[in-house]
């Protein structure tokens, strides 16, 4: 909920996530505790689905909304990434549209940013990973375990072929982060909604050259 350029991180976040192709359902899945009803409270005033579910089980909480708007998979985006790329969900969506995996991912390796990271997962395989595993830290980072455990699973890694995004980060976790958010946002004014991977991290890289 901290702004960035007038809104709400989030709704820097759902502004791009309304840019990918075929327009996906957006659902909001926040956590049951009171604490968060204004992340509800926001989503709802922007239009959006809203579920919410477990604080620690994040897992749990992603498998039963899924469960629950009867999703054969999920789109994971996190919450934190005011510039992630509609193109690269496009992507990582029409790798696992093709069929033969459980999960598809730009991290695995990672070739983009953070910040810039999706993953597209199979509800019938979040049920078996929930079967296999009760490890707190699997059930809070969601896919941890899959990518442990790779041999039991289809996952695929959509990359960008070369290091072209090495050494730079877009998620906004720390006040550092959102400086250089605030910065990047600023100079794209109006284009912070459309704006292209590659003029982000122009922007990113520009902004680490001014902290030297």
């Amino acid at each position: 909920m901290t702004p960035l350029a007038g809104c709400p991180i989030l709704g820097r976040v759902i502004d791009r996530l309304r840019r990918v192709v075929g327009s996906p359902p957006i659902v909001v899945a926040t956590s049951d505790r009171t604490l968060d009803d204004p992340i509800a409270a926001f989503a709802k005033s922007e239009g959006v689905d809203v579920f919410r579910g477990a604080l620690d089980d994040v897992a749990r909480r992603a498998h039963d909304c899924a469960l629950a708007r009867r999703l054969q998979a999920i789109v994971r985006i996190s919450a934190d990434s005011p510039f992630i790329d509609p193109a690269v969900i496009g992507a990582v969506i029409a790798r696992f549209r093709q069929g033969d995996v459980d999960l598809a991912t730009n991290v695995f390796p990672r070739s983009y940013p953070p910040g810039v990271s999706v993953e597209v997962l199979a509800t019938e395989a979040l049920d078996r990973m929930l079967a296999l595993t009760d490890d707190g830290g699997d059930r809070e980072h969601v896919t941890r375990y899959i990518y442990a455990h790779a041999d039991r699973f289809r996952i695929a890694n959509v990359t960008v072929g070369d290091d072209r995004y090495s050494g730079v980060g877009l998620t906004v976790d720390t006040p550092d982060d959102l400086a250089r958010a605030a910065w990047i946002a600023g100079r794209l004014g109006t284009d912070l909604a459309s704006a292209n991977l590659d003029r982000i991290v122009a922007l990113a890289r520009a902004w680490q050259e001014g902290q030297r």
